[in-house]
């Protein structure tokens, strides 16, 4: 939606907002509209308004005006960022998060990061082998920070919002895996992700391969369990049990755009599964129109990510519980392998 530069003044704007009372319900339209075009400016005006002396009616008005102003924030921000290159991955999942916490300081967040970057980059050495290399991630973020998976609320919305995950050092597994990623590629490691079905993985590329249109994984990592390391053979038993076959596309590394559709997968389900119909249709609108637009479908239109019904958001690619990690509804929050996945370490 277009915005005006022009703020209108405080005794202006103290106006406009009392007409959102307004018996009338076509003032009460242009009113609203006229504030929605002012976009974020005025939304500390609402906030204002909204705690002093209104009408139960008002105040209700205004809050649908600040959720629909930082939605269509988070909207425009998201679809620019998939016009783009779409290599800031971070900023993409920034957005994401100011979906659901508007008031995200992104400053702390990024310092969080940071931190951890620096935690690690002080106990690398360059002449550690992949696998040592790992065993540095895996002990910084999960042994000193207890990073976890969420086995006790799985669905929580929580787990898909980065800021979240970050202070309660519990999500699902493809924000962990973000997590992890960010902090592997800030060490010159070759991790990305991997679109495994119902269970988002990284793999660990082998940089010397010579085919650079098929890489090559050396491994494979599970952050949601710790950042248990495993081969080949365990995916293509993970996908025997969940009855797929054993798709090309299912080992080899995904897009970030594919990541961004996932967590939003995973967004849609947890709030379905909260009963939070709306704030899901609303996502759901937003990821079909992410897929629709990406400009970068047509290179490789075999492993684009697609959107599933909206009877059954992210029936695929969204997490569920993994290969080798405990049942989400089990009351044990602890971590188990039924499912037979190695750990090399």
């Amino acid at each position: 939606m277009p915005k005006t530069n022009a703020l209108p003044s405080e005794s202006e704007l103290q106006a406009m907002i009392c007409l959102l009372d307004d018996t009338d319900q076509e003032v009460v339209e242009e009113v609203s509209k006229a504030l929605l075009l002012r976009g974020p400016q005025v939304v500390p005006f609402l906030e204002s308004a909204w705690i002093g002396d209104l009408p139960l009616i008002a105040r209700e008005r205004i809050e649908e005006l600040i959720h629909q102003i930082q939605w269509n924030q988070c909207k425009e921000a998201l679809l620019a960022w998939n016009l783009g290159d779409q290599e800031d991955l971070l900023t993409a999942l920034i957005w994401i998060a100011r979906i659901r916490y508007p008031d995200l300081d992104e400053s702390e967040l990024r310092n969080r990061l940071e931190s951890l970057r620096i935690e690690i980059w002080m106990e690398m050495n360059p002449c550690m082998t992949a696998l040592e290399k790992v065993r540095v991630i895996n002990h910084v973020l999960f042994k000193i920070h207890g990073f976890r998976g969420n086995t006790a609320n799985y669905n929580d919305p929580q787990n898909s919002c980065l800021n979240k995950v970050l202070e309660s050092r519990k999500g699902n597994p493809i924000v962990l895996c973000c997590i992890y990623m960010w902090l592997a590629t800030k060490m010159e490691m070759p991790v990305v992700g991997v679109n495994l079905p119902q269970h988002f993985i990284l793999a660990y590329l082998d940089d010397v391969t010579e085919d650079i249109s098929a890489p090559k994984a050396l491994f494979y990592i599970n952050a949601f369990n710790k950042g248990m390391v495993f081969g080949e053979k365990e995916i293509e038993r993970f996908l025997e049990l969940i009855h797929l076959p054993a798709n090309p596309r299912y080992f080899r590394p995904c897009t970030h755009h594919d990541i961004v559709i996932r967590v939003l997968n995973n967004l849609i389900h947890g709030y379905s599964e909260s009963g939070k119909q709306e704030a899901s249709k609303e996502l759901v609108e937003l990821r079909d129109v992410l897929v629709e637009e990406n400009p970068w479908r047509t290179l490789h239109p075999e492993d684009q990510t697609h959107p599933n019904t909206e009877e059954n958001p992210g029936s695929e690619d969204a997490d569920r519980h993994g290969p080798n990690d405990k049942d989400p509804g089990d009351k044990d929050p602890g971590d188990k392998d039924p499912k037979g996945f190695s750990d090399f370490d």
